[in-house]
């Protein structure tokens, strides 16, 4: 389970404006002879944070024991992260991670209610989950953003509980977008995300809970910060911290996972049929050597990859014309594409129908069909 690293953060936002000398204030007024920061009094952040604060909860880890001893039941907290209502009828998003290996779940809401949640579906690629509380909520869910929308720069809220739900229920931190479609940023992840990266303070408890933008729109899940590491060098050992490097799914990626969930209990992305491993090697191919690139295993009869003629032991080098190494690079193009859609895979062979070595590697260009393949 990921956990996200405490580290205090403190953030100001101050907006500019420029104050300008006119005939009406120039004699009320001492203007400066250089443009002036000031503050923007018409403040959004309370108005936001109070319209969509009681419908981000803390979503606890609960399991139950028998004291024989004394005859008693006892309820243990295995941790607990923060969830945000998005559709009516009780549902809640949150981070896979959030709720894996739960035994039984736990919403509770700013107004002191303790519900049980029940897990309606995840996807551990993308670190994203929906729960859902059987019981009538008097709740607006929060209105569904477009991460593609934002531009680093821009502010953006962070709504949930970090550390402890008894002292900081529903913390609100500010910061901006510090950068788009971080895909290397989660070095433990199998796909291609596009994260996003803030400097908003995150900690421990803050998993699953909204990345807000300045019109109240969950635009991002928070998931993940840097803290730091240590490392040895000739004379002794340091401690490197980072500051300000904190993570969210974007919502252009939770919400359709979260939409299919809903619908369905799952989410199935479409394929072509093959099985694949990264494969270390040289840039281009060499006799004994295969490139890098995509290995591929096991090829499903009747699917796109069979139909197009891909062998097991093939290695798939390009999509689309662009170089790819990694299963994640290759997630980066191809999870843009729906079912249906098609694209050319370029492909270096070594061994025959039969699995013999080739006596010369062959190339091929071939194309392939996303399919929903059970």
């Amino acid at each position: 389970m990921k956990k996200l690293m405490a580290l205090a953060l403190l953030i100001a936002l101050l907006l500019p404006v420029f104050a300008t000398e006119t005939e009406e204030t120039a004699a009320e007024t001492v203007v400066p002879s250089q443009p002036a920061l000031s503050l923007i009094y018409n403040n959004p952040l309370p108005e936001i944070f109070e319209k969509v604060s009681p419908s981000v909860a803390v979503l606890a880890q609960v399991s139950y024991t028998w004291d024989k001893a004394t005859d008693s039941v006892n309820k243990q907290e295995k941790g607990s992260g923060s969830a945000v209502y998005i559709k009516e009828g009780g549902y809640f998003l949150t981070n896979h991670h959030v709720i894996e290996d739960a035994d039984e779940l736990e919403i509770r809401l700013s107004d002191g209610r303790v519900l049980e949640a029940e897990i309606v579906g995840s996807d551990e690629a993308a670190d994203v989950a929906v729960v859902k509380v059987n019981e009538e909520l008097e709740l607006t869910p929060v209105k569904i953003g477009k991460s593609s929308d934002l531009k680093v720069g821009e502010i953006v809220l962070v709504i949930g509980t970090p550390i402890s739900w008894e002292m900081m229920y529903n913390t609100l931190t500010t910061g901006i977008v510090s950068g788009l479609d971080r895909d290397e940023a989660d070095y433990e992840a199998s796909r291609a995300i596009g994260l996003i990266q803030i400097d908003a303070a995150v900690n421990p408890g803050n998993s699953g809970g909204a990345l807000l933008n300045l019109e109240g729109e969950i635009v991002g899940i928070p998931f993940m910060k840097y803290m730091g590491y240590y490392y040895k060098d000739a004379n002794n050992e340091d401690f490197v911290v980072y500051e300000g490097l904190a993570f969210a799914v974007p919502m252009d990626v939770a919400w359709p996972i979260a939409e299919s969930i809903i619908a369905t209990g799952s989410y199935k992305r479409p394929r072509f049929g093959v099985t694949v491993t990264d494969n270390e090697g040289p840039e281009e191919p060499l006799k004994n050597y295969p490139p890098a690139g995509l290995l591929i295993g096991e090829v499903e009869k009747n699917g796109s990859g069979f139909k197009a003629g891909l062998r097991s032991g093939d290695v798939i080098t390009h999509v689309n014309g662009v170089r790819v190494k990694t299963f994640r690079e290759y997630t980066k193009i191809v999870d843009k594409l729906a079912e249906g859609e098609s694209f050319t895979i370029s492909v270096v062979r070594y061994k025959d129908k039969d699995g013999n070595d080739l006596k010369k590697f062959e190339k091929l260009e071939l194309t392939v069909t996303l399919e929903m393949i059970d």
